[in-house]
């Protein structure tokens, strides 16, 4: 039998890995013996971040903290943990009693955290004040703080605070298609699909760091999901549009259809990003509508990933992607998961029924294979959706 020393070598040992799972199950053994052994409850800690664990990372720092003996550092990995758990202004106060220097990059996220924890309260401006007390000469541009600030408090649906700052930028900034889009959905629940220029420009931002936001960091595997959803009812087809490709992620798992890839996307950072992955045929750029309306019966095979979620209304688009069937052909796409009809949610994105997916394809589809999925990490949480595989109708 083990003894407790060398359980908590091998949960170093795991969580140096990268084996998160492993190593929180002896932690927690050594902790069971020892409940209140500071070391092991900070190392347990820093490995629920690791494994952005946040809400849990967060409470059994706390209990660390507590412990005799306290290191600096514990109360710097409690107060990033609080960070990411939204909990802005326990975040703020736990950076106030670490004692020690704190690094740039902890420094920049206690003036951050203080100055959205602020926004709640008070204004922008007094938000700014906060954050260039605390940054200092680290501070950021103003607009960028506002930026960033508005995006996490909609993710964290914090929205009188996110309306706060999107009113300050309103005033301050050039008109931007970006936030101009994301301030009116806070305000406007009728908006029925996101506006091209929105589109276009989002992606075009978010093109160069979007693999490892969006893989590497929130976990998104829907492409292959979806891919693998399809082989099981078909291995070929010889006329295959990626739709809305983005940087290609698709690519890859469409390969093993044997046929010639179209990609087409509005943004053309994005394209520039897929033609390097080498997986596509062709590449265009344009809307989603717009082209399918041109490719009269022109493939067998219509793959959207994460496209859907900027369309609140799905009926044009179902109609438009049967006009580019023949009868027969697929159509597989994902959706986040709704619960009636479709829904404008405060981070821009559209959510769908299942029930709604069903009417809004049935005049042209028939809808053959379904799944629930796990889309991403969002915020402390993840973002259910659904994955449809359906065919044109003869």
């Amino acid at each position: 039998m083990s003894t407790l020393q060398e359980t908590f070598d091998r949960a170093m040992a795991a969580t140096a890995e990268g084996r998160f799972d492993a190593a929180v199950s002896d932690f927690q053994a050594v902790l069971a013996a020892r409940p209140d052994e500071g070391p092991v409850l900070f190392s347990l800690g820093v490995t629920l971040m690791n494994a952005r664990r946040f809400p849990e990372a967060a409470e059994v720092l706390n209990r660390a903290v507590a412990t005799p003996d306290v290191e600096p550092l514990w109360r710097n990995c409690l107060a990033q943990a609080r960070y990411m758990t939204g909990d802005f202004a326990g975040a703020a106060a736990t950076f106030e009693t670490v004692g020690e220097p704190l690094g740039d990059g902890a420094v920049l996220t206690w003036a951050r955290a203080a100055a959205y924890a602020a926004a709640e309260t008070s204004t922008a401006d007094a938000a700014l004040a906060v954050y260039g007390r605390i940054a200092g000469p680290l501070a950021e541009d103003p607009t960028t703080v506002i930026r960033e600030g508005f995006s996490i408090l909609v993710a964290f649906k914090r929205l009188a605070a996110a309306r706060t700052l999107g009113d300050w930028l309103a005033e301050h900034t050039v008109d931007d298609p970006i936030q101009g889009h994301e301030r009116r959905v806070l305000t406007e629940q009728d908006i029925d699909r996101a506006p091209s220029d929105y589109v276009e420009a989002l992606f075009d931002n978010f093109a160069d760091r979007f693999d490892e936001q969006l893989v590497d960091n929130l976990g998104y595997d829907a492409p292959a999901l979806l891919a693998d959803k399809v082989a099981a009812h078909g291995d070929r087809f010889a006329r295959i549009l990626d739709l809305g490709c983005g940087t290609g992620l698709a690519g890859p798992h469409l390969r093993r259809f044997q046929g010639r890839i179209t990609g087409v996307d509005l943004s053309s950072g994005m394209l520039a990003r897929a033609a390097e992955r080498g997986d596509y045929d062709q590449l265009v750029q344009a809307e989603a509508i717009d082209f399918l309306g041109r490719a009269p019966a022109g493939f067998d095979l219509i793959f959207s990933a994460d496209v859907l979620v900027y369309f609140g209304d799905l009926a044009p688009l179902f109609a438009a992607a049967a006009s580019a069937l023949p009868p027969g052909g697929v159509l597989a796409v994902s959706t986040e998961r709704g619960e009636e009809g479709w829904t404008l949610l405060p981070s821009a994105r559209y959510a769908h029924g299942e029930a709604y997916v069903r009417q809004a394809s049935a005049p042209w589809f028939d809808l053959f294979d379904h799944a629930e999925i796990s889309l991403r990490r969002d915020a402390t949480d993840t973002t259910p959706g659904r994955l449809y595989v359906m065919r044109r109708k003869g």
